[in-house]
């Protein structure tokens, strides 16, 4: 069985004059993955590995991630490849994921990450807003093999509520 978690970073900041790469997190950005992070911990902690685009606005919101649940940053990995706004790319990442990794969250952006659960998911999957993520579980037990998976849904709104 493989698991992909796919979290879309948390909110940005356009306030600077900075490459797109380049933008960071705003306060509300980081409060808001701080308190994803704390609401789902037992969830994040499961899984085998945290791999994050590139872009400050996506390792930031990883790097919090991890440190906000304990996940170990020996299992945390950065992939070009994920600084990408197209979901073809990121079907491909995915079903090019190393074989003894079973479950992994994958951090990026838009609309690639919506696009790609969706492709990925049996039923409609609803938008990724920011800190927002959808777990797809797929049967198959190759990252190759994967099709058709059962998603789950988690919102910043419902984090934010509880914390």
């Amino acid at each position: 069985m493989k698991q992909i978690l796919f979290l879309r970073h948390a909110k940005s900041s356009w306030e600077y004059a900075v490459a797109d790469r380049d933008r960071p997190l705003q306060p509300k950005g980081m409060k808001a993955i701080k308190a994803v992070a704390y609401h789902w911990k037992a969830l994040f902690c499961s899984f085998d590995a945290i791999i994050s685009s590139p872009a400050n606005r996506a390792l930031h919101t990883a790097t919090i991630l991890a440190h906000e649940t304990g996940f170990p940053f020996s299992r945390f990995f950065l992939k070009e490849a994920l600084y990408s706004f197209n979901s073809r790319d990121i079907i491909y990442h995915v079903k090019q994921l190393d074989e003894k990794l079973n479950k992994v969250i994958i951090v990026g952006h838009n609309p690639a990450f919506s696009d790609a659960a969706d492709y990925f998911s049996v039923k409609p999957t609803p938008e990724l807003k920011t800190a927002d993520w959808i777990s797809i579980t797929f049967a198959a037990t190759t990252w190759k093999e994967i099709s058709k998976g059962e998603a789950e849904f988690g919102s910043k709104k419902e984090a934010l509520r509880n914390s």
